[in-house]
């Protein structure tokens, strides 16, 4: 009995030895205001970001690894924490096997290497979708990666509910090189209804970025084709630069087109359109301070109506967006420091 003891808390030393965690994290804290196309203004002061992010691996030998993270959001005070992006993976020396809960911003605004502190998405571009996903990486040539996915429906998570709404296939390449970044997607959904173009069929995407030392400059294209035929266009031009004294700048513009004719009132025709600046201030490597300022054109969705079909799921919209119609703007100051 005590061989065997003391066998176990050798292999408990070497288990500690070869695991590492890490815990980091970001608090933000400023003040936001926005003007609504209908000209009514709402502002104040408060909690931003209030995240903890753990991250665990191991070393099992032979060329392989085991992570797992797990991020949460403490929220305001009095709110409870709440989970966030969570992942498992396993790297072996042919590829890494993931399973992600997670929250992708978008896609066209992200390959353009967009940089404001706030994006478009669900103002311009798709807005945000929680998401259940299986991935394998491969790596090709050196700075070439293949990726293919399978992804479950848009805001349906947990096990056992994956059937519920349109899951996708994505397949995905990526070519980092010295200064530049060059990426390409499809994603084949399932569950198409042919006869609407409140789903989606197919997606298109093309996006890269490069770093000319004075400034940074990238663009993103996605192209959805809807159920029945529609398409909706997303696209994404982004600017970067550092600016003398600590300082630097960055600038988003954005358009998001959808075309259809069925006429039906759960598919939002017409085009939206917007810009976001930014001048971020740093006082050190991991505190900073950020000025944004945005505007962009065309009704944005309420919560539990529309999200574009390149999000995902359909939510049931209630109104269509009209052709740059109106104007929304915010503008921001937040300080922010990570750890």
């Amino acid at each position: 009995m005590k061989k065997t003891m003391i066998a176990l808390a050798a292999i408990a030393a070497v288990g500690a030895a070869s695991a590492q965690v890490s815990i980091t994290g970001e608090a933000a804290w400023g003040f936001y205001s926005s003007t609504s196309a209908a000209g009514a203004t709402a502002s104040g002061f408060g909690i931003d970001t209030a995240q903890l992010k753990f991250a665990a691996s191991e070393d099992l030998g032979n060329g392989m690894k085991a992570s797992a993270g797990l991020s949460l959001n403490t929220g305001n005070m009095g709110a409870g924490a709440s989970s966030d992006d969570q992942s498992i993976s396993l790297t072996t020396p042919l590829a890494t096997i993931s399973l992600l809960t997670y929250s992708p911003g978008d896609w066209v605004s992200g390959a353009s290497g967009a940089a404001t502190w706030y994006g478009l998405d669900g103002k311009v571009l798709s807005a945000r979708a929680k998401r259940d996903a299986f991935a394998v990486t491969l790596p090709l040539a050196t700075g070439l990666t293949l990726t293919a996915a399978y992804i479950e429906p848009a805001n349906v998570l947990g096990e056992g509910t994956g059937d519920v709404g349109q899951n996708l296939y994505n397949f995905g390449v990526k070519y980092a090189t010295g200064p530049a970044t060059l990426q390409a997607a499809f994603l084949q959904y399932n569950n198409v209804t042919k006869t609407s173009d409140a789903s989606t069929d197919t997606v298109t995407r093309l996006g890269g970025k490069v770093d000319l030392g004075v400034a940074t400059i990238g663009a993103g294209l996605q192209i959805g084709k809807l159920g029945a035929g529609g398409t909706n266009t997303q696209t994404a031009l982004s600017l970067s630069a550092p600016l003398p004294g600590n300082f630097s700048a960055q600038a988003v513009f954005a358009s998001n087109n959808v075309d259809s004719a069925t006429a039906q009132a759960t598919v939002p025709t017409g085009r939206r359109s917007g810009y976001m600046l930014g001048l971020q201030y740093n006082l050190s490597k991991r505190t900073y301070a950020i000025l944004n300022a945005a505007s962009w054109t065309g009704q944005t969705p309420t919560a539990g109506t529309w999200t574009f079909p390149t999000s995902g799921a359909v939510q049931g919209a209630t109104s269509a967006v009209t052709n740059d119609a109106a104007n929304t703007s915010m503008y921001a100051l937040t300080l922010v420091h990570d750890f």
